[in-house]
């Protein structure tokens, strides 16, 4: 059994396969540039995952989870415009995944993800940052953090993460919900 888990953002993409045992097969972001139409990015979202059908040869992906959208205002880090746009997108990417894997993707809420993986982020805590060090704790060899001069991590570092933890929460609803 293969799964994609998907963190979808209207400028990068983090992606990732794993498998059954929660072995990490595939991890990386698709960089979408800002100036380019939703539906431009789209398609090379959909290019993207089309190199993924063939790189696996004669294995196919059985299961697609997505982050879903936030739905709620951050405390004004977010505007209408932008969760619209983002929702948009969002949709775009879901019927890429429908069309080419033949069944919808399942949307998974951001912290109902996180409680499924035992990922506990206590208020105040840097989230991003604690994302990125549960999943570099699980995958040590696998998934290798890089930093910006300033001690950052890279930027798409956090989406590569997210998408981690997406799949690895799919399969756990998988386990519980069969």
């Amino acid at each position: 059994m293969i799964i994609l888990g998907l963190d979808i953002s209207s400028s990068r993409i983090g992606y990732c396969l794993i498998n059954e045992n929660e072995d990490l097969l595939l991890v990386d972001e698709i960089k979408l540039k800002p100036s380019q139409s939703l539906e431009a990015r789209a398609d090379i979202f959909k290019k993207e995952m089309e190199c993924i059908i063939r790189s696996l040869q004669q294995q196919e992906v059985d299961y697609v989870f997505i982050e879903q959208p936030f739905m709620a205002f951050s405390g004004g880090k977010t505007t209408a415009t932008t969760m619209a746009k983002l929702q948009r997108f969002n949709g775009m990417c879901s019927y890429v995944v429908h069309d080419l894997f033949g069944s919808p993707a399942a949307q998974l809420q951001t912290n109902k993800a996180r409680g499924l993986v035992g990922l506990k982020i206590k208020r105040g805590d840097n989230t991003k940052l604690k994302v990125i060090e549960w999943v570099s704790n699980k995958y040590p060899k696998e998934f290798i953090v890089e930093y910006t001069r300033h001690g950052n991590p890279k930027p798409g570092t956090d989406d590569k993460a997210d998408s981690v933890v997406i799949a690895n929460a799919g399969l756990k609803n998988l386990q519980i919900n069969p």
